[in-house]
């Protein structure tokens, strides 16, 4: 059953590389949120209740409510509603986004099937999230595109987690999520105020910001 909903998770990139709607995105990561909480009520008979109840409320209230719901209200204000401006085409990027996940799998049972404290699955799944993820914010011009591919280079790394820290999940996982509270909380403001000084929020804008010179 674990390995459906993290066959399942290396899917949702797919899409996440296929479609140009910013709103899917964020819906998407919902998703996402759902199955790391599925995958981690597979795994809840080697966790203790205090570790599990953590997961909980980092799966399925931060990554499926919380972070969803500002990165929504944030699309609202700016109203970039399509990123339609990627440097590949989209179905260039949905078969690129395929070869990088097959890689993820293929390697994972040649170098890691030996390893028996990795599970190659979530290996090869969680590698290949980053992965993709890392190469949509290259590609990819909307500001909030870059936003929601961190977060889902995020999930990667806490489904990696879920593998490679079994002994000390918890400490981890606090780690990166009070990373990507912060990382968000600062994007969502810096996305405002980009908003206020320029129509569209196009990563090319940036180069045009400069320091404020102040003469007395």
């Amino acid at each position: 059953m674990v390995n459906g909903f993290i066959i399942l998770f290396g899917l949702t990139m797919l899409y996440l590389a296929a479609t140009s709607r910013i709103i899917a995105h964020i819906r998407l990561l919902i998703v996402q949120g759902i199955l790391l909480f599925l995958i981690c009520c597979c795994g809840a008979e080697h966790m203790n209740l205090l570790n599990f109840a953590f997961l909980t409320v980092e799966t399925l209230i931060v990554k499926s409510i919380v972070i969803p719901a500002f990165l929504y209200k944030v699309l609202k204000k700016t109203h970039s509603n399509r990123d339609v401006a990627a440097n590949i085409p989209h179905f260039y990027c949905l078969f690129i986004a395929s070869i990088i996940l097959l890689a993820g799998f293929l390697v994972s049972n040649y170098y890691v099937s030996s390893m028996k404290l990795i599970s190659p699955i979530f290996f090869g799944v969680s590698v290949a999230t980053i992965v993709i993820s890392l190469w949509l914010i290259t590609i990819k011009h909307k500001i909030i595109s870059n936003v929601i591919e961190f977060i889902t280079m995020e999930n990667g790394i806490f489904l990696l987690s879920l593998s490679v820290a079994k002994e000390m999940p918890m400490l981890v996982n606090m780690g990166v999520l009070l990373d990507v509270f912060i990382a968000v909380y600062i994007l969502g403001l810096f996305v405002n105020a980009i908003n206020k000084e320029f129509k569209d929020l196009e990563v090319s804008n940036l180069s045009d910001l400069k320091d404020y010179e102040y003469n007395d």
